[in-house]
């Protein structure tokens, strides 16, 4: 058998691409299951069957373990039930593809498209999906187990009942302090509903530390989003991503709580708004002017200094005192919507 790749069906007015050992389409190629058979021929000689096109082809239950169908093309392939384990279908075209209840342990098909596919009840362990197509595919009853799925596409998947989903699958790792974890972000409004999905999937599962990141990065598209359409609702939204992560960030309220006192306290410095109320004459220092702030933003004024008769300077200590009871109710909020039941 030789292989043909890209070639025209001979089939009499027939637009579609040969496949490969074979001068004509899937649909009219006359013994089916003769051809099938010597493919799995060529599989299991090791024969190689990247880039080729096998769109349609039927091979159900077949064992197809460590073939190599990269950049291959099989859409719409029914290989329903099959043993895929450790097989290479990296940037190959799935579109439609059959693939319920097939065995895809530690298969890799990173940048596959696999767009309306068919997953249901399949067994991805260990299986690299990295980059891929998952848009509008039945993912519903697969097991995901140490699945990768760092930078998939998203958008109206079925995940119903997927087992062992969770953050950690759209993780990856730059090096061994930073871990990132994302789904493919490019398109935004998609994205922000691929991120609103996994919410409601990890809520539904009590998995509320992966609902609070999914949570987070749906706000973070929503702000993308009014960037690119110049919406003045940006400005609050960015205002909410950098004090609190919109409510899904505790850590950042001390840091921006912290950055607060020392810059009111640099404000009364430089504008010298501060005297001491028990010692006439008490020249200031820069710990002072830091420990008034402190004082004054966490609203415990004891009173041993006080700001300088000018209502500038009141109004100034005043909106300090404002913003701590404001961030002080946003850190406890904050902290309760993350780690406990919403």
């Amino acid at each position: 058998m030789t292989t043909n790749i890209h070639n025209q069906c001979q089939f009499k007015g027939c637009d579609a691409k040969s496949l490969a050992f074979s001068d004509h389409c899937w649909e009219h190629i006359n013994k089916k299951d003769e051809y099938a058979k010597n493919i799995l021929s060529e599989i299991a000689k090791g024969i190689p069957f990247n880039g080729q096109n096998l769109s349609h082809i039927v091979l159900r239950n077949s064992d197809l373990s460590r073939a190599n169908f990269s950049g291959a093309n099989l859409s719409r392939a029914d290989l329903s039930g099959a043993n895929l384990f450790d097989a290479n279908f990296n940037h190959s075209e799935l579109l439609g593809a059959n693939l319920s209840t097939c065995d895809l342990t530690s298969a890799s098909l990173e940048g596959a498209d696999l767009t309306k596919a068919n997953l249901f009840g399949a067994r991805l362990w260990h299986t690299n999906l990295k980059n891929a197509n998952l848009i509008e595919a039945n993912l519903s009853s697969v097991d995901l187990w140490n699945s990768h799925l760092f930078n998939v596409r998203l958008w109206h998947t079925d995940l119903t009942n997927a087992s062992y989903l969770s953050k950690e699958n759209f993780s990856h790792k730059i090096n061994s302090f930073i871990t990132i974890y994302r789904i493919n972000e490019k398109g935004m409004l998609s994205s922000e509903e691929a991120y609103r999905s996994l919410k409601k999937l990890f809520l539904s599962e009590g998995r509320y530390n992966d609902a609070s990141w999914a949570s987070y990065k749906e706000k973070n598209m929503e702000k993308n989003i009014l960037r690119k359409k110049r919406n003045p609702a940006y400005i609050p939204s960015l205002i909410m991503d950098l004090v609190c992560g919109y409510g899904e960030k505790p850590y950042r309220i001390i840091i921006s709580s912290v950055i607060a006192i020392f810059g009111y306290g640099f404000l009364y410095k430089i504008l010298d708004a501060v005297r001491s109320s028990e010692i006439a004459g008490y020249r200031m220092k820069f710990a002072d002017y830091i420990y008034y702030s402190i004082i004054t933003f966490t609203t415990v004024g004891y009173g041993d200094f006080v700001p300088k008769i000018n209502s500038i300077f009141r109004l100034i200590a005043a909106s300090e005192a404002f913003t701590g009871v404001f961030m002080g109710g946003l850190f406890i909020f904050t902290l309760a919507r993350k780690y406990s039941a919403r």
